[in-house]
């Protein structure tokens, strides 16, 4: 990854209606999901990026204005399809004190679940495609094997696969079956993001060199493995990096913390940053996101706090 500042990443997965309690009696409306709130944080790192978003969104009002919203976050939206017989997914979020937060979702037939039943096979051209555990686990077995489908002919033309396995529990049948589509993952991608409270949910790996472990049967390029207060552990061309983590006074809502730390880290990466500038540039951006209410923080405040990455 070097100095492609002119990249082209697609990212899949599920953008919701997100309502956050502010009060007892007040509701507070926005879109989140955790691809989404990656692509949004990439491009505001990286705006010489071309960030696109593929999924499915209804023929409803809240839909047409997922995509006016993309259009204001300057997210192409050319793999964006319409499932007019669904609507768009949303949850619940509910903050206490320390900034953690509690969730209710309302997404089980919502119309990302029907993305590769909308997707006819149009041709999608990509430096980098960027998928989840989470949109993964909202599909069907079927259209995920149209997902790896797509995966395979996109690796075979010289797309860079960036999975990030963030694991929930009750989007899959039991653990058998989510670690089977995340070892699947594993075996097609080459950039990761597995964090360590995922791998002890889904693989009970209590400590990183469990994860690299099982991580060394695949072929992976570059894993990034997100290990909280104990910092980041990054392997690469055979090196080995830790990168200390900061410690974040000020932490209001933790929601979307990883998904703003994997941008951060892929738009210095792409860009043509180095490894330790690329993880202690993807923690400030993490750090200023938690620091604001909402998965998605106001654009100004969060260009006032962070600057793009410019490669330099």
């Amino acid at each position: 990854m070097n100095g492609e500042k002119h990249s082209r990443i697609v990212l899949f997965g599920e953008c919701m209606v997100e309502l956050a309690t502010q009060s007892a009696i007040t509701l507070e409306r926005s879109f989140a999901g955790d691809t989404y709130n990656t692509a949004v944080y990439l491009k505001r790192c990286s705006p010489m990026l071309s960030v696109s978003y593929f999924t499915a969104i209804g023929d409803d009002f809240l839909s047409n204005e997922l995509l006016f919203k993309m259009g204001d976050e300057q997210i192409n939206t050319d793999y964006v399809f319409r499932c007019n017989q669904h609507n768009l997914g949303l949850y619940l979020v509910k903050r206490d004190q320390y900034g953690e937060r509690t969730f209710a979702y309302w997404r089980d037939n919502s119309a990302a679940t029907q993305t590769f039943n909308a997707y006819k096979g149009q041709s999608i051209h990509a430096n980098y495609f960027y998928f989840s555990g989470i949109s993964l686990g909202i599909l069907d077995d079927e259209q995920r094997q149209k997902l790896f489908k797509l995966l395979e002919q996109l690796k075979c033309s010289g797309t860079s696969i960036v999975f990030d396995p963030n694991y929930r529990q009750k989007l899959w049948q039991d653990r058998a079956q989510a670690q089977f589509w995340t070892d699947k993952s594993y075996a097609i991608s080459d950039i990761v993001f597995p964090g360590s409270e995922d791998h002890l949910a889904l693989y009970d790996h209590v400590d990183t060199e469990q994860i690299l472990s099982h991580l060394s049967t695949f072929d992976i390029r570059e894993i990034v493995i997100k290990n909280g207060a104990n910092g980041v552990n990054i392997f690469y061309a055979n090196e080995r990096f830790i990168v200390p983590t900061v410690r974040v006074n000020n932490i209001v809502d933790t929601t979307a913390a990883g998904d703003a730390f994997n941008a951060g880290y892929l738009a210095c990466r792409i860009n043509g940053g180095s490894i330790i500038v690329a993880t202690n540039y993807a923690a400030k951006v993490a750090a200023v996101v938690i620091g604001c209410p909402g998965a998605i923080i106001d654009s100004s405040q969060f260009k006032q706090l962070v600057h793009a990455y410019n490669g330099n």
